[in-house]
């Protein structure tokens, strides 16, 4: 069933195609709040606050955009604002360990995979959606523009800026072996 079909289903109140949309959307949703919250448990508030508010306003989109398009940018605000209660009670959120090595790694892919996470968390939560959306999630300019709700330029300066900014990050690390300053 296509993600039309199964949020028109969902806006009919058919509880099988809201499991399918929770299956197929709460991974996505939880790796893109936790790089947004920098927090586990946050983001899976985040995934759940989402999916309820998928099921409970499913009769009122559109179609104007893809589904997943509304779905994240439902998403980019809950997170926005989950990140910030978070700084509010506790400053600046630490990011969990652990989110891109895996088992399977070399040691050299897991080095880089930890210097480009390393360098991701230093970006503005901005500049991190946007990275995120485009290389982890594969949307095009015009859908970030929509998720964000921010004109496509924006998007575009936020993505020229967060590579310049990742390319500073990394080339400082690989001179100070490791050690590098916020940018």
């Amino acid at each position: 069933m296509s993600d039309d079909a199964l949020i028109a289903a969902v806006a009919q109140g058919d509880v099988t195609a809201f499991e399918q949309v929770h299956k197929k959307y709460f991974p996505k949703l939880m790796h893109f709040a936790r790089r947004i919250t920098g927090s586990a448990e946050a983001a899976e508030e985040v995934a759940n606050d989402v999916l309820m508010t998928v099921w409970r306003t499913a009769d009122r989109f559109e179609g104007r955009s893809k589904p997943s398009t509304w779905i994240f940018g439902i998403a980019y605000r809950v997170a926005m604002k989950q990140r910030t209660k978070l700084q509010r009670r506790a400053g600046d959120v630490e990011l969990d360990e652990g989110m891109i090595a895996s088992k399977d790694d070399t040691a050299e892919a897991v080095i880089r995979g930890t210097d480009l996470k390393n360098a991701l968390d230093q970006l503005k939560p901005e500049l991190r959606a946007v990275v995120e959306l485009t290389y982890y999630n594969g949307y095009l300019y015009t859908e970030i523009a929509e998720i964000l709700d921010c004109p496509v330029g924006t998007v575009k300066t936020r993505m020229m800026t967060a590579r310049r900014r990742l390319r500073g990050i990394l080339s400082d690390e690989e001179q100070t072996g490791g050690e590098h300053a916020v940018a």
